[in-house]
C-alpha cells in the first residue's frame, strides 16, 4: 500500500541527474523523487541562496571545507514526505565553488528569474512529476526568485520561504554593517577604533560569516597594509568607525555599479513583501531568530499585515541563524546545516498547501 508519511525511518529518496538548458549554457541538477512505497504529492521546484550556488546551496566554511548543503537537505526531507524535487546550478556555476566569474558577474535578478521559469517548465513536463501540484522553495536571495516564478505562474500553489528577503535587497544589504558588522568589530575596538593587533583579534574571534566579511574589509589589502588605507583616512594605522562608516556607506549606495552588486535596485528582483501582492500562493516563511543576513523583525511585521494574514504563516526558530542551522547569536552565525525542526515543519505544511 502506497503511503505519505510525516517522516519515513530509514527512508533512501530516489536521484537522477539531469542537465537544465539555459540561455547559452547547460547546467547540471538533480531529480529527486519518493522511494517506492511512498506516495507521490506534490512537486518542487528549489532556489538556492546567493552569490555562487551550485544546486545544493553548498556554503564553504574554514579551510575550504563545505559546512551546509542546505538545498539537499530540503530535498532529501521532501522526498521522505512524498514531494518531488528539482534543483539546479545557477547559471555558469560548476560547482560548490566553482563559475566562469566573468559571466556569472554579468547577471541580474531578471536572469535568475528566467532561469527558475526554465526549470518550473522542464520539471513539470516530466512523467515523474505531470499532473501534481507544483510548489517552489526559496533560500535568502533565492526567495525573491521564488516569488518572482511564482508572479508568472498561477500554477504554484506553495511557496516556502527560507531566510526571507522581505524587505528590498539594497535595503537588506544596506542594514548588515550597522546590524551585524559593526557591533562585531566594536568587541575589539579602543577606544572606537581598530588598530591591526584589534582586527586579528576579531578575525581569530567568534563571529560568523556576516561578521567576518566585514573584518576582511577592515585588513589591509596589500603587502606591508596592516589596515585598509581606504577606511584609515588620516593615516594613523588605525581606524575609527568615525572614518569607515561614511566610506562604507557610500560603498553600498543603491547603484548598480556599487558594492551592492545584484541587490541593487536596478538590477535585483523585488523583495517577498513588493511581490507578495502578484501571486496567488499560499507562503510559509521559516525564520531564524538569530539570522545574520536578515533581521528577522522583517518577516514578522509582513506577516502581521492585514492583507499577509490569510495566505501567509510565519515560524520562528529561537537559536537558529541564517541557514535555519543553530546559531548561538546572530554574529555567530555560520549558516549551519539546517536542523531537524524546520525540515519536518516544511515537509508537513506542504503536505496540507498543496492539497488545498
Amino acid at each position: 500500500m502506497l503511503v505519505a508519511p510525516a517522516f519515513a525511518q530509514g527512508c533512501v529518496p530516489q536521484r537522477a541527474p539531469v542537465a537544465l538548458a539555459l540561455p547559452s549554457v547547460s547546467t547540471a541538477g538533480e531529480l529527486v523523487t519518493p522511494p517506492a512505497g511512498i506516495a507521490r504529492r506534490g512537486v518542487v521546484v528549489l532556489f538556492p541562496g546567493s552569490d555562487v550556488a551550485d544546486m545544493d546551496g553548498a556554503i564553504e566554511g574554514p579551510n575550504h571545507t563545505i559546512t551546509s548543503r542546505p538545498m539537499l537537505q530540503v530535498a532529501n526531507r521532501l522526498a521522505c514526505a512524498g514531494i518531488v524535487s528539482f534543483r539546479y546550478n545557477k547559471r555558469y556555476v560548476t560547482g560548490p565553488t566553482t563559475v566562469d566569474r566573468a559571466k556569472f558577474d554579468t547577471l541580474n535578478g531578471s536572469d535568475l528569474a528566467a532561469d527558475g521559469r526554465a526549470a518550473v517548465a522542464w520539471v513539470t513536463a516530466r512523467p515523474e512529476a505531470r499532473g501534481l501540484p507544483l510548489g517552489l522553495v526559496g533560500w535568502s536571495e533565492g526567495t525573491t526568485v521564488a516569488m518572482a516564478v511564482a508572479s508568472g505562474e498561477p500554477a504554484v500553489r506553495a511557496v516556502a520561504l527560507m531566510g526571507p528577503v522581505v524587505d528590498t535587497p539594497a535595503h537588506v544589504a544596506q542594514a548588515q554593517y550597522q546590524r551585524i558588522g559593526k557591533p562585531y568589530l566594536a568587541r575589539f575596538a579602543v577606544d572606537g577604533a581598530l588598530d591591526a593587533d584589534a582586527i586579528a583579534r576579531a578575525d581569530a574571534g567568534p563571529g560568523g560569516d556576516l561578521a567576518h566579511i566585514f573584518v576582511r574589509m577592515f585588513r589591509g589589502f596589500r603587502p606591508g597594509e596592516r589596515v585598509n588605507p581606504l577606511l584609515d583616512t588620516n593615516r594613523d594605522g588605525r581606524i575609527s568607525f568615525a572614518e569607515a562608516d561614511p566610506i562604507l556607506a557610500s560603498w553600498y549606495a543603491d547603484g548598480p555599479e556599487s558594492g551592492l552588486g545584484i541587490a541593487a535596485t536596478a538590477r535585483s528582483l523585488k523583495g517577498v513583501a513588493d511581490a507578495f501582492p502578484a501571486t496567488n500562493a499560499r507562503i510559509l516563511l521559516l525564520q531564524g531568530l538569530n539570522d545574520s543576513m536578515i533581521a528577522p523583525d522583517a518577516a514578522q511585521a509582513f506577516a502581521r499585515r492585514p492583507e499577509a494574514r490569510a495566505r501567509v504563516t510565519l515560524i520562528g526558530y529561537p537559536g537558529l541563524g541564517h541557514s535555519l542551522g543553530t546559531a548561538a547569536s546572530a554574529q555567530t552565525d555560520t549558516l549551519l546545516p539546517v536542523a531537524r525542526k524546520p525540515l519536518d515543519d516544511m515537509a508537513k505544511w506542504f503536505g496540507q498547501a498543496l492539497r488545498s
